[in-house]
């Protein structure tokens, strides 16, 4: 209990226009999605946030470490948190399709049928 020793800045966040609608999702552009991306990755990268929370997620198995702290961010760790919880994306596609987010991609099952 207490107070944290420093004053951390507010992390990066997606910008305005990718995050705001209004009564509808609009169909977003690889690019613009992009660009998102990159936003919160250079925000990270310019806080410096992984290397001063020394939280570079491990990689499973024998893959070998290609990542530094000098490019690793937001995407690369969002998508090792995300990637190595499940050997198949099927379990989170569900999820979200459940939640009603159906991404429109045929699950393996549904493929083989």
């Amino acid at each position: 209990m207490g107070y944290p020793d420093e004053e951390f800045p507010p992390r990066p966040r997606y910008p305005l226009s990718f995050t705001l609608f209004e009564d509808e999702y609009p169909e977003l552009t690889d690019e613009q999605v992009a660009e998102a991306m990159k936003v919160m990755d250079d925000g990270y990268l310019a806080q410096e946030y992984y290397r001063k929370q020394n939280a570079k997620i491990r990689l499973d198995g024998d893959r070998a470490e290609t990542y530094t702290y000098d490019n690793y961010s937001w995407t690369e760790h969002i998508s090792r948190k995300w990637g190595q919880w499940y050997s198949s994306p099927e379990v989170l596609l569900e999820q979200l399709k459940a939640c009603g987010f159906d991404l429109g991609i045929a699950s393996e099952k549904e493929t083989f049928e």
